[in-house]
């Protein structure tokens, strides 16, 4: 009885005006498009949407090449890396100049709901942009060794934030 209260509440569980958000409809989810230099990307991305999907949406997962009440796709646009803080060098090393304290990654993503029987648009988002800081450790280098931890934090908050947009039935 308390935590009805607290102004939390489950997204899956609401009840919500929008069509696409009904429990029990299936989904599809088509594998992102990646239009950036990063390779491999669009897996992660997919991935993290998956996962949500299946953890906190009211519909029933298929697979790809099922036929589904929805379909879901993406396109990864752009992808950025960029330090933002410095740590400066030390004396004793002349070769040393100073060094990335933090690096902010961005990605910008396009992604459409459309309707599995006819093929129509229902929902449109272009030009999302999911960012973060991240701090590395000694130089720019170690960035390169997280650079997969990196993506997959900033694909999970990508797919939290969207998946939270569309099925509170925002367009």
């Amino acid at each position: 009885m308390l935590a009805s209260g607290c102004g939390y509440h489950r997204l899956d569980r609401q009840q919500r005006p929008a069509a696409w958000a009904k429990r029990g409809e299936t989904i599809r989810l088509a594998r992102f498009r990646n239009r950036t230099p990063r390779l491999g990307l669009e897996d992660r991305f997919t991935r993290a949407l998956e996962n949500r999907l299946v953890a906190a949406s009211p519909w029933r997962l298929v697979a790809q090449g099922e036929s589904s009440r929805w379909v879901l796709q993406g396109t990864l646009e752009d992808y950025k890396s960029r330090p933002i803080g410095l740590t400066l060098g030390n004396d004793k090393t002349k070769a040393s100049a100073g060094s990335a304290s933090r690096v902010e990654v961005a990605v910008v993503a396009s992604v459409e709901l459309l309707d599995g029987q006819t093929g129509a648009l229902v929902l449109s988002r272009r030009g999302l942009t999911f960012s973060n800081q991240y701090r590395v450790d000694q130089n720019f280098a170690s960035f390169e060794s997280r650079e997969v931890q990196i993506i997959e934090s900033l694909a999970d908050d990508f797919a939290e934030s969207f998946l939270t947009q569309l099925l509170e039935g925002s367009d």
